[in-house]
């Protein structure tokens, strides 16, 4: 019997977001009775990889053996580059990602606004758009294990944590970023991701300093991710357009507030009725100090479950 082959770049699991993607895949092959494998050695008539990285690391296998190839698309860091812009730096598609999208035989996303931002680089290849399976981990934790986000950041559990996840291009991001941690420092703020060297050092040689709420980490690990989503209060989404967009609608099927800091794209769940919007640095300190909207959170998650990007047999 033939089996779905899951294919991720080993190191890419380790320092990016795509393990989420990954056990959204399990998820959805174990709910919907699929087999699948590891192993491209075994019986494979199709593979479903969740970027293009992965899928060039397979790629020649794939080409060799006919194998139908689905790619998660826009689900990782690694498809998109830095485009700089005179003194401006923004988020685009790589142009090898670019690539790998139309070799491949049809490409998955989650969100209506996905298939709008592909379409804008001429890619041709079939796009579905399909339900996301939520990892279901973090809903059967032992109470020992659910602080375990909190422990090992050194975080209270009486203070608010709001965290952002992404890249960084832009030095004024940074420093606003900076500046709300520094005037509101009853609150701890987290940056999951990167940060470009241009954006960081520019706010260095003007003298913002790191406030002690704020922190900056590259990656947060597995073993870590379901305990940061019943511990995060607010999701702040600041900057570029997002990758991983995965990580997006687990925050909202965990009725996390959304807080979108000049952000574009997902218009579907980043609207003034499912999230609060802030388009000024004052806009973004006032928010962060009311309480958060718990309202446009279980709108954010009726929108997605209206739109069917949760499974009707996933239901909470």
């Amino acid at each position: 019997m033939s089996k779905i082959f899951l294919g991720f770049d080993p190191q890419g699991l380790k320092t990016s977001f795509s393990y989420v993607v990954k056990n959204a895949l399990i998820e959805y092959c174990n709910k919907e009775n699929i087999s699948y494998t590891f192993d491209l050695d075994d019986d494979v008539k199709e593979a479903i990889v969740p970027s293009g990285i992965d899928f060039f690391t397979y790629y020649a296998a794939f080409k060799k053996r006919d194998i139908k190839v689905k790619v998660v698309a826009a689900s990782s860091l690694a498809d998109f580059m830095i485009k700089k812009d005179k003194n401006d730096q923004s988020l685009t598609l790589s142009l090898d990602a670019i690539n790998y999208y139309r070799k491949a035989d049809e490409l998955l996303i989650h969100l209506p606004s996905q298939k709008k931002f592909l379409e804008n680089f001429n890619i041709t290849t079939p796009i579905s758009i399909v339900p996301f399976y939520h990892n279901s981990t973090s809903d059967n934790m032992l109470s020992s294990q659910k602080d375990a986000f909190m422990h090992h950041y050194q975080l209270q559990p009486n203070r608010e944590v709001i965290v952002s996840y992404g890249i960084l291009t832009k030095k004024e991001t940074v420093m606003n970023l900076r500046a709300i941690a520094r005037n509101i420092p009853e609150k701890d703020f987290i940056f999951f991701g990167k940060v470009t060297p241009e954006a960081m050092k520019q706010t260095l040689f003007e003298g913002i300093t790191k406030p002690d709420n704020l922190f900056f980490y590259p990656h947060l690990p597995e073993e870590l991710y379901p305990s940061f989503l019943l511990n995060c209060k607010r999701l702040l989404l600041i900057g570029d357009y997002l990758a991983s967009p995965q990580i997006l609608i687990d925050c909202i099927y965990h009725k996390i507030p959304l807080i979108a800091y000049k952000m574009s794209g997902y218009e579907e769940i980043l609207n003034e009725n499912t999230a609060s919007i802030a388009k000024t640095y004052f806009a973004l300190y006032n928010v962060l100090n009311e309480p958060a909207n718990i309202a446009k959170a279980d709108a954010a998650y009726e929108t997605l479950e209206r739109l069917k990007v949760f499974p009707a047999l996933n239901t909470k």
